[in-house]
């Protein structure tokens, strides 16, 4: 391996482990905080997983009355389980929720999560420094 081809397999492998580094971003690259939105609809599923937990819901377009698949970002599963927020007990698929969110820099139907009103009324904040 005195050819050089040890050291380009090294660095292959290094730019490799580089790439999972790069995936992960600031919320504020892919959302705007100050284009807020408060959308209601039924809760379809409910994806607990790293890095980030997703709520899928079904929300009718008040211009259109067409029902419209919202995807929501939220932060990881383990910081919700700390504060007592999990899956089963608090989002349960086919009721219906109210999400505030930050809206998609991109203009889609993709939102981070600021907070869920639950189906019984309670309030739950999930952003810090959150401010309606």
């Amino acid at each position: 391996m005195r050819d050089g081809s040890g050291r380009a397999l090294a660095i292959v492998v290094l730019l490799g482990l580089a790439v999972p580094a790069f995936a992960h971003h600031a919320v504020q690259a892919e959302f705007d905080q100050n284009k807020r939105a408060t959308i209601k609809g039924v809760l379809t599923k409910v994806l607990w997983i790293n890095p980030h937990v997703r709520w899928v819901m079904d929300v009718k377009d008040p211009k259109t009355g067409k029902v419209v698949t919202w995807d929501i970002s939220g932060g990881g599963p383990n910081g919700f389980r700390q504060i007592g927020i999990t899956s089963k007990d608090v989002f349960k698929v086919g009721e219906t929720y109210t999400a505030i969110i930050a809206l998609a820099k991109d203009g889609s139907n993709f939102g981070h999560a600021f907070g869920f009103i639950l189906p019984d009324g309670r309030k739950i904040d999930l952003w810090q420094n959150y401010k309606e």
